[in-house]
């Protein structure tokens, strides 16, 4: 729905694709900094840490990706209006 909205005005989607690119690279930056930053749990061995470092990347990956989608979409309805 949220989506479908932004498909319909390209000026609203282009900040929404930003905040998304925005978001992924701080979580690239957090799954960077994971080993120095998670807390050491007595009973989380490095499994879990790894599990959770990849997540963050994986999370960081979807938005970033979503956010160029979006971003081109709208740039390309944008010229597409424009002519």
């Amino acid at each position: 729905m949220i989506l479908r909205k932004l498909q319909e005005s390209p000026e609203k989607a282009i900040p929404a694709a930003m905040a998304l690119i925005v978001v992924g690279l701080s979580l690239i930056t957090i799954g960077v900094t994971w080993p120095r930053i998670s807390p050491p749990l007595p009973h989380l061995g490095t499994d879990w840490n790894d599990f959770f470092r990849g997540a963050v990347f994986g999370l960081a990956i979807v938005l970033g990706t979503a956010g160029v989608a979006l971003a081109a979409k709208a740039a390309a309805a944008k010229k597409h209006n424009a002519q």
